[in-house]
């Protein structure tokens, strides 16, 4: 099994609107979740860069979708978390609009990271991406993040308890915790994102 080194990771740019898209001829890994889930801390993680993401402990500071090289032809996208409720209508909705533009029409979008705080249930947001996905049959890797934050019982409750609940979607999910205190969940997802990566490459 290849790895791929993220440790070389960089931002490339960010963008306000998909309308600012470019064609790209390599691999697009999206990253997704409600606001505070822990997008930047794993994006970090996976480069061993504390720096390289923006980590707030203010719900919705990141405003932008975010583009991190990995190599050359394989880039992380970071979008603005959502779902947070100070955020005003207008906003949200164009959130929400870039979202659904990207997953349906992004041809160099190969597979799509979902991060959801271990201590709540699948919201409402997340259900909606996995059914305009569910037609797709692309890859999809659910974190349930924060799981420093529960019991071990209580986190092994919580997997199995996803588990059950998308496994009448029928679709390529996988589900796993995520603490950042645990170097066995960060190389699980290196392990997952390099998968697909070599994956795809070699198509």
């Amino acid at each position: 099994m290849k790895y791929i080194n993220f440790n070389k990771t960089f931002f490339l740019k960010s963008i306000i609107n998909c309308c600012e898209l470019k064609y790209f001829s390599g691999i697009e890994i999206a990253f997704l979740g409600y606001s505070n889930s822990g997008k930047s801390t794993i994006i970090n993680c996976l480069s061993n860069n504390k720096k390289l993401a923006r980590v707030s402990r203010s719900p919705g500071c990141t405003s932008t979708i975010n583009f991190f090289n990995v190599l050359l032809d394989f880039r992380l996208v970071d979008f603005p978390g959502y779902g947070y409720s100070k955020i005003d209508n207008f906003t949200q909705k164009l959130l929400e609009k870039n979202i659904f533009f990207y997953l349906q029409n992004r041809k160099c979008l190969k597979a799509i990271v979902i991060l959801s705080d271990i201590r709540f249930s699948i919201k409402s947001l997340d259900k909606i991406i996995l059914s305009i996905l569910k037609h797709s049959l692309l890859p999809i890797l659910i974190i349930l993040t924060k799981s420093d934050k529960v019991s071990k019982y209580n986190k092994i409750k919580k997997l199995l308890h996803l588990r059950k609940e998308i496994s009448s979607l029928n679709m390529n999910i996988t589900v796993c915790s995520f603490s950042k205190f645990n170097k066995s969940d960060i190389f699980f997802i290196k392990n997952q994102l390099s998968t697909w990566y070599f994956l795809y490459k070699n198509k």
